[in-house]
């Protein structure tokens, strides 16, 4: 009756009014729908991003401004068979059994701290982003203090002007393996390599 009144141009507030209805009713979907519309929407974007896993398609949904359980979306990708695409995920975000080697421009970025000291005796604390391949000094930047924000917003400016890497390499430290840039650098589809314990040399 609700959907007869409409069809006849009543609003759908007013049609639930006058057939006793609450106004949710006419917006409610029932979940098996909700749930088929999000596991298309999963297999979608694992098409568009075949070398990530549901972490990635996760941090996706919620650039969509999907509140979901990141474990319900992991539910969903093991259940339409798509976890080929989740183990290379995670082995593109570890990177610690072989260090990987540029082999080209643009393939891999690597970024650090070194620390200096003005004349007035502050320590600074520089990052430095280089591309790997060509040695070639990409950002460099002197703070007293940086933050994982900073650090995204130095990435940010660096690739509106020469686009984006492949992979970025790192140590461990908290700037670089901060959640917030995690995500981010998944939505930009950039890959994490991270050194060694003890091996400075893997980054650049």
């Amino acid at each position: 009756m609700a959907r007869q009144l409409v069809t006849a141009r009543v609003k759908p507030e007013r049609a639930c009014f006058l057939v006793g209805l609450p106004k949710s009713t006419w917006h409610y979907r029932p979940k098996g729908r909700q749930d088929d519309e999000l596991r298309q929407r999963i297999r979608e974007l694992a098409l568009l991003h075949p070398r990530r896993g549901y972490r990635f398609i996760h941090a996706l949904l919620l650039q969509e401004g999907r509140h979901l359980n990141r474990k319900r979306v992991r539910r969903i990708w093991r259940e339409e068979a798509l976890t080929v695409g989740a183990k290379v995920r995670r082995k593109i975000r570890t990177g610690t059994s072989i260090p990987m080697q540029a082999e080209f421009p643009g393939h891999v970025w690597t970024y650090d701290f070194i620390f200096d000291q003005t004349l007035g005796g502050t320590t600074l604390k520089i990052l430095t982003l280089t591309d790997e391949f060509t040695r070639q000094s990409l950002a460099l930047r002197a703070r007293e203090s940086f933050t994982s924000m900073d650090v995204k917003d130095v990435l940010h400016e660096v690739i509106a002007e020469r686009g984006a890497p492949g992979f970025i390499r790192s140590d461990n430290g908290p700037e670089f393996i901060a959640r917030d840039l995690g995500i981010w650098l998944a939505v930009q589809d950039i890959g994490t390599r991270f050194i060694q314990p003890g091996k400075p040399w893997q980054n650049g």
